[in-house]
């Protein structure tokens, strides 16, 4: 045979082989592929590998799978998924890059969560450092007023004395009492003064410690919100299939309510729901807008899986 033929054949060979591997397998999450009619029977889940460092049990997973798929059936109004040991779709936890990243946010978070009560913590010590240094303080100057009036009180009398002629040897000795009496209370003042000028300095160091600390509080803020903040794409999660086999792979959740988001934005793929525009959609390309702590469908993840198992209203 003619070399040229057989080169134009063994490319033509290459190029069928390229176009079979693209109509059976698939990388993204967005494209969908069903085997029989989507929600004539339910498509079921079931467990495959899961990495230990997810530090996630079989059990939490299955609950996770069953609650997805029920939220998923109840909007359809019929049962178009469940949990199955012998599945159709097997869920991978294959721990990468990106759970790294959540577990150093969580692991951050806490960091955070501990200055937060350490700041706390130490701002109340603060206040009631401040609330008795104030009691202190208002004590001191009540005290101070009862002493000067002792003093003008006592130099009245004196003057009364010295106006009647002078001391006598028993208004001396009542003197002398009087005076000794005042002296004390000014000397054990001047102490007090004194306890009250220590405090007054703690409480300025310790005010110095706590805005340090505070200050320290907003650098980690700052750093955590340029290391993690950002748009999320569903990059947590993807479904793919190949031939008769499909699979979900999970990369990334930071709690069970993610975990919940993630499995029920791939779960729809594996269906056949495509991407919706609504943000707060479970369908929507994009995470974040979701709201309630718990998992919910809006109108256009319903219109959706409606449009998906050929459901019209009466």
């Amino acid at each position: 045979m003619n070399p040229g033929i057989i080169k134009l054949i063994n490319a033509l060979l290459l190029v069928v082989a390229g176009f079979l591997f693209l109509l059976y397998a698939s990388g993204t999450d967005s494209d969908t592929m069903q085997s029989t009619a989507p929600c004539s029977e339910p498509l079921t889940f079931h467990m495959g590998e899961i990495d230990e460092r997810f530090n996630i049990s079989e059990e939490r997973i299955a609950e996770v799978l069953r609650n997805v798929s029920r939220a998923w059936s109840e909007a359809a109004g019929a049962e178009v998924m469940k949990f199955s040991e012998d599945g159709d779709v097997q869920v991978n936890f294959v721990y990468d890059s990106q759970q790294q990243m959540t577990d150093r946010e969580l692991q951050f978070r806490e960091r955070l969560n501990r200055e937060e009560r350490e700041i706390s913590r130490l701002e109340s010590e603060h206040r009631q450092m401040t609330e008795r240094f104030d009691q202190k303080t208002m004590e001191y100057r009540n005290d101070s007023a009862d002493l000067q009036n002792k003093i003008d009180r006592m130099n009245e009398w004196v003057n009364e004395q010295n106006s009647a002629g002078g001391f006598t040897e028993e208004k001396l000795e009542v003197f002398k009492e009087r005076e000794s009496e005042i002296n004390r209370e000014a000397n054990e003042l001047n102490y007090r003064a004194e306890q009250l000028s220590v405090m007054a300095n703690e409480i300025n160091r310790f005010m110095d410690d706590l805005n340090e600390k505070i200050d320290q509080k907003n650098r980690l803020i700052k750093e955590y919100n340029n290391t993690f903040s950002g748009t999320r794409r569903f990059t947590q999660g993807t479904y793919q299939w190949m031939g008769n086999r499909r699979w979900i792979n999970v990369f990334q959740f930071s709690g069970q309510r993610e975990l919940e988001l993630v499995l029920a934005h791939e779960m729809g793929h594996a269906i056949g729901i495509d991407h919706v525009d609504n943000p707060q959609s479970v369908m929507h390309h994009l995470m974040g807008n979701q709201s309630g702590p718990e998992l919910q469908f809006t109108d256009e993840d319903i219109l959706a899986l409606e449009k998906i198992c050929g459901i019209t209203e009466n």
